[in-house]
């Protein structure tokens, strides 16, 4: 278990690879912040998140922050693979921290062409991610 800066935010089940970090907040929520090095994301790459997401979720169904940092491009494959399948075990929500409006905008058609199997939304504010996720994991 793990303290964030400052000491406000406990983190439990962390985990870290080559690509993000992974813990699980007091309120039960996921969080999965890429690291700001990282910029493409391939179907090898989200495999292995996804395969880190679930070992952090312990087969505990919960809602899921993301944080993508500098990660604004996806191949076609990466895509298709996040919003199907085994990507989507154990999550019951997922809200989506973008840089702007333009990234949102561009968030939002990938979700027409890739729809998610559970309620994932877009934001440009962490605190508003975090308390729509918080209504979601009270449902």
């Amino acid at each position: 278990m793990e303290k964030e800066k400052g000491g406000v935010q406990e983190k439990k089940s962390y985990l870290e690879n080559d690509y993000c970090e992974f813990w699980i907040d007091e309120t039960g929520i996921i969080h999965e912040i890429f690291k700001q090095n990282f910029e493409i994301l391939t179907l090898d790459i989200a495999k292995k998140i996804t395969a880190a997401r679930l070992s952090v979720s312990d087969g505990i169904t919960r809602p899921l922050f993301v944080e993508l940092g500098h990660a604004v491009k996806m191949e076609r494959a990466a895509n298709k693979y996040l919003s199907t399948g085994i990507a989507m075990d154990h999550l019951s929500a997922t809200g989506i921290l973008v840089k702007d409006q333009i990234e949102k905008l561009g968030a939002s058609i990938y979700i027409r062409f890739f729809p998610p199997s559970i309620p994932t939304k877009f934001f440009t504010n962490k605190e508003k991610a975090l308390t729509w996720l918080r209504s979601q994991n009270s449902k």
